[in-house]
């Protein structure tokens, strides 16, 4: 007799590329003729913009440009700065597997550093990271029995998996009229602004991704007589991505990157206003929980049973874990006043012992302070931070985001120290093999003339699962469990056990 198993589908969306490339550009940037000879880069500075993003049947490409800027000190005493639009680009093949693919990416800047080629000519280099995520379409088949029979003894297992589910995207653009608040100089002159971005709520509502989050605007420039200044601005946005279908169970995960970005000052000659307008992309993912059920064995208590197998393969995330770390920095340089500090996540390395996983993520922070003697100087610190976490055999660690507070750098006599609090996102990632019983024979025991009889005594000699005893005896694991009070899977060695059956 053949016994078939019901089916269930399992949908999701498959990552087949997933991709990180680190690239370094570099430009060469005269100095204008109206400005003096300089004499020293105190600064370095950069903002990463998405321009493109392309995904075929068998490859992605990522490209776009990082408006760098650096500041020098000039002959005169005056600080200066120069600027260029560096692109960049990338591309990754992968084998095809359909034209329905989904590409995801993240993209930020790890380090801009810039130094005389001579007083007339700076150069610009920076290091860009971009992660490619490519997803399509899956689907798999469980196979189980809703209610078997009192002589089918049937081995589960359920894993539950988080797995990508849905995608989708929303761009949006910020316009402001920012203002200088009173107290502070007005604004003379621009040197550099700077963005930070962070989501600080999200949720699905029906076929919404809605989330919230804030647009950092931070600006340097100089006031009356020159005075550098700082100050920073906090946009809050509220937005939503359409998607396919609901799912209001969802987890959502939203990652957002600039792709374009202009400010200025709304006069020539000292202002109190800042224009700035701002683009973004969002990209969101939907996760769901899926309860990937698997027969791992089967056998009837009064016949023999032929299974048929079945075997595939599955990624999800088993584990999601956030670490609150602060980075922190010293150096013996006198300073008399910090000027402005800025830092950059770098990627993150990782390096397993065992069954836990040690991950080390650097930052870099560009620091502009007044030196002992009143002049400004440059100074870059490179603190990190470090995490240990415990992963499965079968898996590994992937950073899903990081995100950094507001920071803290102070200088004095004894030199400059920077506190830095950052909140990193790990995912815990493991691809799962599965051998499952999809169906089978049953056919009947050939008659032995001997009686069956109702109970069996059975000595364990060594540590056996209560499955395996079952099995070898053709008994009821119920039964079994019940009649010995077994709470768990397994009998330790020379364990007496009644086996009804």
């Amino acid at each position: 007799m053949e016994l078939v198993f019901q089916e269930q589908k399992l949908e999701y969306l498959c990552k087949i590329l997933c991709d990180t490339v680190s690239q370094e550009q570099t430009a060469d940037v005269i100095i204008p003729d109206s400005f003096p000879d300089a004499e020293r880069v105190v600064d370095a500075f950069g903002t990463l913009l998405i321009r493109a993003e392309e995904c075929g049947a068998d490859s992605a490409a990522v490209s776009g440009t990082v408006q760098a800027g650096a500041l020098f000190v000039g002959e005169d005493g005056s600080v200066q700065r120069v600027d260029a639009e560096i692109p960049f680009s990338v591309r990754r093949d992968f084998p095809k597997q359909t034209d329905d693919c989904m590409l995801q990416t993240n993209c930020h800047l790890r380090t801009v550093d810039a130094r005389l080629l001579n007083s007339r000519k700076v150069l610009l280099r920076i290091s860009v990271s971009c992660t490619m995520c490519v997803y399509a379409p899956k689907s798999c088949t469980c196979y189980d029995v809703s209610e078997p029979a009192p002589n089918l003894q049937l081995k589960r297992t359920v894993l539950p998996l988080l797995t990508p589910a849905q995608l989708g995207e929303k761009s949006f653009t910020l316009n402001e009229v920012l203002e200088v608040p009173n107290g502070k100089p007005e604004i003379v002159r621009l040197l550099k602004c700077l963005y930070r971005t962070e989501i600080e709520e999200q949720r699905m509502v029906g076929n919404k991704a809605v989330f919230k989050g804030n647009l950092t605007v931070h600006a340097l420039y100089a006031g009356e007589d020159e005075e550098l200044c700082t100050y920073d601005w906090s946009l809050p946005f509220s937005q939503y991505a359409e998607l396919e279908r609901e799912m209001d169970e969802g987890d959502l995960r939203t990652g957002l990157t600039l792709t374009g970005a202009e400010a200025e000052p709304d006069s020539q000659f000292g202002s109190r206003r800042l224009l700035v307008s701002a683009s973004l992309l969002a990209q969101c993912t939907v996760f769901r929980v899926q309860n990937v059920s698997v027969i791992e064995d089967a056998f009837c208590t009064d016949a023999e049973f032929l299974p048929t197998w079945e075997e595939w393969s599955m990624t999800g995330i088993l584990d999601q874990q956030e670490f609150r770390e602060t980075a922190t920095a010293e150096t013996e340089q006198t300073a008399q006043r910090i000027v402005d500090a800025w830092i950059l996540p770098d990627e993150a390395a990782m390096q397993r012992t065992g069954g836990q996983m040690e991950i080390e993520l650097p930052i870099t922070c560009s620091v502009l302070y007044l030196d002992e003697d009143g002049k400004l100087q440059g100074r870059t610190l490179r603190p990190s931070v470090r995490m240990q976490t415990q992963v499965a055999e079968n898996a590994h660690c992937s950073v899903a985001q990081v995100n950094s507070g507001e920071l803290f750098c102070s200088a004095g006599s004894g030199g400059i120290s920077l506190r830095v609090p950052v909140r990193v996102g790990v995912d815990s990632v493991a691809e799962h093999t599965f051998r499952a019983v999809s169906g089978g024979e049953i056919t009947p025991l050939e008659a032995s003339g001997q009686p069956r009889p109702a109970v069996l005594l059975r000595l364990t000699d060594r540590e056996e699962s209560v499955w395996e005893i079952a099995k070898s005896c053709r008994a009821s694991m119920q039964l079994i469990a019940a009649a010995n009070e077994l709470n768990g899977s397994s009998v330790p060695a020379g364990t007496l056990l009644l086996i009804p059956m």
